[in-house]
């Protein structure tokens, strides 16, 4: 190009190079606030997200110590979807719910039954309550389950020692009314039978008869007070041996038909020689009866931790399920001979010595039933007698 078309050029060009640099210098502007406006939006969203995690931790943590209450509460939660399946639930309910799923009824409120693990029967509070989303719209239910069979065993137990205690009095009454005149019976019976010795053996013979159940019916009379009015235990120093052979001879004799097992695997202890001595007589009685013409009897005594366990079994017919919680009870008895007391003051020994009686089935090689007296492990009260051992 010449220098004349240059020339010519020269001021549309300067108008274009200035409208140019007006451009730039204006989007260098807008660039800036642009810039600008990023860089504050961007520290605004920093703030946001640092607001939202410090909210999500906080929420985190509130959902984590819900958790933890909710694992630790006593009683069992269980959280249901809208078709009854459960979706959430702590340990406790688990442990409840181990054995399977618990009846539905759909009462808000009611009691049930559930077989626990080892086929122990539980009793179980269910409490229910809907769970509406915002709308008020039901989509499922929470339940709390409470585990009520330990109040229940220990409701039953006072009412069974209400019951006991009501028939103690009633029957020590009665006792102390009859025991006069069956004395005189007796005495009279025996002064008939030696009047009569060498006489009529008819007679004689009835006036014996007289006497042995005169005897019989004293010797229940003196059972029915002993379980009435228990006195204080006299702890002495009771050698486990010597007390299993003075207890099976008392119930036995010396010639039993009964094939008689004893064991003894416990150090000396303290504890009413005389009450145990009874309530284990009872105890080996009670499982000859069992077995009128002639079976095994166990007897063993061992130590468990802070308990005496003292434990007879026999071969017999065992009892049914349904009646344990029954024969502990006076004068309940499954026999048309018996008194219903032999039992019901082993217990009271039992309870004397803040233990308690146990009823269940022997093991299968016999059969039958086991009872188990338990009370806590005394030391001997004599220095001298801590080195002796059953044998």
């Amino acid at each position: 190009m010449s220098g004349r078309g240059i020339a010519a050029g020269g001021p549309e060009l300067r108008d274009a190079m200035q409208a140019f640099a007006g451009i730039s210098a204006s989007l260098v502007s807008s660039y800036e606030a642009l810039a600008e406006r990023a860089r504050l939006v961007e520290e605004e969203l920093g703030r946001a997200n640092a607001a939202l995690a410090r909210k999500v931790s906080e929420l985190d943590r509130v959902n984590r110590r819900l958790a933890a209450v909710l694992r630790s509460l006593p009683t069992g939660v269980v959280v249901r979807d809208a078709q009854g399946r459960i979706v959430r639930a702590n340990a406790a309910a688990v442990a409840l719910l181990e054995a399977g799923p618990l009846p539905q009824s759909g009462a808000k409120d009611e009691i049930i039954e559930a077989v626990a693990r080892g086929g122990a029967l539980r009793t179980v509070a269910v409490r229910r309550s809907a769970l509406r989303d915002e709308q008020g719209a039901a989509e499922g239910c929470v339940e709390i389950l409470d585990d009520r069979t330990e109040l229940v065993r220990i409701t039953e137990r006072l009412h069974a020692l209400d019951k006991m205690a009501a028939l103690g009095t009633l029957g020590g009454g009665i006792a102390h009314e009859l025991r006069n005149p069956l004395n005189a019976v007796k005495g009279f019976a025996e002064l008939l039978e030696r009047a009569l010795t060498g006489g009529d053996p008819k007679l004689a013979r009835w006036a014996r008869c007289i006497v042995t159940g005169a005897a019989e019916a004293d010797a229940i009379i003196e059972s029915l007070l002993a379980f009435a009015s228990p006195e204080r235990v006299k702890p002495d120093d009771v050698d486990g041996a010597e007390l299993l052979r003075d207890a099976a001879r008392a119930a036995l004799g010396d010639e039993p038909i009964h094939a008689l097992r004893l064991a003894c695997d416990a150090p000396p202890f303290a504890a009413d020689r005389i009450k145990l001595r009874q309530a284990l007589r009872n105890l080996i009685a009670n499982a000859a009866q069992a077995q009128p013409g002639g079976g095994t009897i166990e007897v063993e005594l061992t130590r468990s931790g802070p308990e005496l366990l003292l434990a007879v079994r026999d071969g017999g017919p065992g009892i049914a399920p349904e009646l344990r919680a029954r024969v502990l009870d006076p004068f309940f008895t499954t026999r048309p001979e018996g008194t219903g007391l032999g039992l019901a003051l082993v217990a009271t020994i039992a309870r004397l010595h803040a233990g308690r009686v146990d009823v269940g089935s022997a093991p299968p090689r016999l059969g039958g039933a086991e009872i188990t007296l338990r009370i806590p492990f005394q030391p001997v009260q004599t220095p001298s007698n801590a080195e002796k051992r059953c044998l």
